[in-house]
C-alpha cells in the first residue's frame, strides 16, 4: 500500500514536472519569437550598452583560453558596405548599428565580429587575406565559422541580455 501511494505520487509530481517544463518551453518560443522581430527603437536600452552587454555575453560565453575582449566600437551612420567589422591591429570590433533592422540581427553582428577577434593570432591578417584570395568572402573559412557560431548563438544571446535587463529593473 505504501509503495502504490509513493508511485501514485511519484507519478503526479513528474506529471507537474513534465507539464511546467512545456509551458517554459512554449513561453520561451513566444519569448524569442518576440524578440527577433523587435526593432532597434523599441530597445529600452541605449544601442551602446546593448552592443557592449552582447560583446560581454560573448566573452563569458564563447571565448576561447587567453582570448582577450576586444575593444567596441559602435557607429550610428550607416556603412555603405558592412554592418560590423573587425580590426586586428588594434583588437577593434565596430558595429554599424543602423545598418540594422532588428536587434536580432545587431546581436548576430557583434558575435560575428567577436568570433573574428577569437580567431586572432600573429598570422590572422594573412590567412585571412590568402582565404579571400583562395575562397571570396562567402566561402572564407573564417567567414563561415563567424557567421555559424553568430547564428547558431544569438538566441541564446538575446535571451541573457533581456534577463539582465528585466533583472535591472525590477
Amino acid at each position: 500500500m505504501i509503495l502504490k501511494t509513493f508511485l501514485e505520487i511519484l507519478m503526479i509530481v513528474c506529471g507537474v514536472v513534465t507539464l511546467m517544463g512545456a509551458i517554459m518551453g512554449v513561453r520561451e518560443w513566444f519569448l524569442i519569437r518576440r524578440l527577433s522581430k523587435l526593432t532597434l527603437s523599441q530597445l529600452p536600452v541605449k544601442k551602446k550598452i546593448y552592443c557592449q552587454m552582447v560583446l560581454d555575453w560573448c566573452h563569458d560565453n564563447i571565448a576561447y583560453p587567453k582570448t582577450s575582449k576586444p575593444t567596441l566600437q559602435v557607429n550610428y551612420y550607416p556603412h555603405k558596405r558592412w554592418s560590423g567589422v573587425y580590426y586586428s591591429g588594434n583588437h577593434l570590433c565596430v558595429i554599424y548599428v543602423n545598418n540594422h533592422d532588428t536587434i536580432q540581427a545587431v546581436t548576430n553582428s557583434v558575435i560575428h565580429e567577436y568570433v573574428h577577434a577569437r580567431q586572432r593570432n600573429k598570422n590572422f591578417d594573412k590567412m585571412y587575406e590568402k582565404y579571400q584570395r583562395d575562397f571570396g568572402y562567402e566561402l572564407n573559412p573564417l567567414e563561415q565559422e563567424s557567421r555559424k557560431v553568430a547564428k547558431d548563438r544569438e538566441v541564446e544571446c538575446m535571451l541573457w541580455v533581456c534577463q539582465q535587463l528585466a533583472e535591472k529593473t525590477a
